[in-house]
């Protein structure tokens, strides 16, 4: 499910709701939205354009809401919408999360795809569970190449081996285990473009960890499909380095439970020795020098 209280905060600022009515409005939209979902069976299921329309069928047009809305002075044109279930939910999410970037990020677009891909193909899971297993492995795959020195004719200016030059470019600080923002926020925008898909997962996950399960989407399947033997035989020597760590990280560490792959992570000496919040591991520090195929084919043909 998409996290419910950014939804309904993405909502309010469409709506162009600002201060106390802002949270006046949110309160009372989290309120109705709790209890619609507490009278709905197999409510935890809801995900993505499901839990959209949720919320415009039992959530907004709530007369709740609609009450707070008026004394806020919502636009009619905007207080309709909300009154006939028509609020743009996706809309919103799409145009945020428009897939318009440089190839740099574009390439940790591509690359995540394809380990989601590769991890389901190589495992037989039919998906990354739970949520924050991605964190995990993408972390690692980060580190295993920072631990090697062997792309050529390269001159290195860090102490991050081949990570300086390929692998994805997050910054994963230390929580409860490594944690990058900017891998959620990317993670979200191929959900918005239906490249990726994330639901509530049906069976209990331990306490810490995210109760989400992220597959390939509807528009993930078409790019695989179509693009999935030029994926599985890159051209870059950068992306294939690349590639070829991730496929090592599954291979060794995709079927370690969760609890196992917590103790591995956390029992390293990088992780012990660096303080609660503090920076883990640093992303790729250089750009691309020139157009990475098949990358730029890929995603200009999403």
């Amino acid at each position: 499910m998409v996290n419910e209280t950014l939804a309904l905060k993405r909502i309010g600022e469409w709506a162009d709701l600002s201060g106390e009515e802002f949270h006046l409005y949110l309160d009372i939209a989290a309120d109705v939205q709790s209890e619609k979902l507490d009278e709905q069976e197999g409510s935890e299921r809801l995900s993505g354009e499901q839990y959209f329309d949720f919320l415009n069928e039992q959530v907004l047009p709530d007369e709740r809401v609609i009450d707070e809305l008026e004394l806020a002075g919502l636009s009619e044109e905007k207080l309709q919408r909300f009154r006939d279930g028509q609020v743009p939910i996706l809309e919103m999410y799409s145009e945020q999360y428009k897939l318009d970037y440089g190839l740099d990020q574009v390439a940790d677009f591509v690359m995540m795809l394809k380990f989601v891909r590769d991890y389901m193909k190589l495992t037989g899971e039919d998906s990354v569970a739970p949520r924050n297993r991605l964190q995990y492995l993408l972390y690692l795959v980060n580190l295993e190449l920072s631990k090697e020195d062997t792309l050529p004719n390269r001159s290195n200016r860090t102490t991050l081996g081949n990570l300086e030059h390929t692998g994805y470019r997050y910054n994963f600080s230390k929580g409860s285990g490594p944690y990058s923002q900017k891998l959620y926020r990317d993670k979200n925008r191929l959900f918005a473009q239906s490249l990726l898909h994330e639901e509530v997962m049906e069976e209990r996950v331990s306490e810490g960890d995210e109760p989400y399960e992220i597959s390939l989407g509807e528009n993930g399947e078409r790019l695989i499909a179509k693009y999935g033997k030029k994926l599985d035989n890159l051209d870059s020597v950068l992306l294939k380095e690349w590639d070829l760590q991730q496929r090592d990280v599954i291979r060794e560490y995709g079927t370690k439970s969760m609890e196992e792959l917590k103790e591995l992570v956390r029992s390293m000496p990088q992780f012990q020795a660096t303080p609660k919040n503090e920076e883990l591991l640093k992303a790729r520090q250089r750009d691309f020098d020139e157009p990475v195929d098949p990358i730029q084919e890929l995603m200009l043909n999403v």
